[in-house]
């Protein structure tokens, strides 16, 4: 059986554990018999019950003229808690930038699991960049196949922003969709000989290098100036001599 202390990890004090699970054992019930189950005092509970309401751990339910509390379902606190994750996922490569900005030496970012993959490959189109322009080379099958949905609204809001695109791509199904769109989804797409394909993905943005490897899932970027401008002097002439 759960205790109090168990609790504790999660940043609860033992009061507001022990409060907390009397509303879930409860159910919807007035003050005084929470604190008889949390063994507590009736006033201290009250300001407990208001701790953990500001938490949104506990939530007060109507009942006439009584006030009746109860626990929050605790799938309802797991969902919240993994939005968050997922927020702060988003965040993490502008915040490192922001940690780092004064720190000249290379950093190397990396990301693995389907989920972290796709947030992080997001970067390419948030993090701060003077020229506006991502320069891919790569498989598009994994991509489209993997993320369908996603990197629709991925490419809605690269419009948005006003970040154009520069692909080079093998001659596949998905290749030749994509510049189909080209024009309207402001891309630019040159092919690889036939026969030829990449096996995994890169993008050059900005100060920094983006990896993609589809079949282990694994992202990788490295931030560092003077990496991304060989890698971008390398692409330019790669371009330049296709068709």
């Amino acid at each position: 059986m759960i205790t109090p202390t168990q609790l504790q990890e999660f940043g609860l004090s033992i009061k507001e554990a022990k409060v907390y699970l009397a509303c879930l054992q409860l159910g919807p019930a007035p003050v005084q018999n929470i604190a008889k189950v949390a063994s507590l005092h009736r006033v201290s509970t009250y300001d407990v019950l208001d701790d953990l309401i500001s938490k949104g751990l506990v939530q007060q339910t109507p009942s006439g003229k009584k006030r009746l509390l109860e626990a929050v379902d605790p799938d309802k606190i797991y969902q919240s808690l993994h939005d968050k994750e997922i927020s702060f996922i988003n965040l993490l490569p502008e915040l490192r930038a922001i940690q780092n900005k004064t720190n000249k030496k290379p950093k190397v970012l990396y990301y693995e699991g389907k989920e972290n993959v796709w947030q992080a490959y997001l970067d390419r189109i948030r993090h701060d960049m003077t020229q506006k322009e991502n320069l891919v080379y790569g498989t598009s099958t994994e991509l489209l196949t993997i993320f369908p949905e996603e990197y629709k609204k991925f490419t809605k809001e690269r419009i948005r922003r006003g970040i154009k695109a520069r692909i080079i791509v093998e001659k596949s199904k998905f290749g030749l969709q994509e510049a189909k769109r080209a024009k309207e989804e402001l891309r630019d797409v040159k092919f690889l000989p036939d026969g030829k394909f990449f096996k995994s993905h890169t993008i050059i943005y900005g100060d920094r290098v983006m990896t993609v490897s589809w079949d282990s899932m694994i992202l990788v970027i490295i931030e560092d100036q003077a990496n991304a401008d060989n890698q971008r002097f390398v692409w330019e002439m790669l371009w330049n001599s296709l068709k």
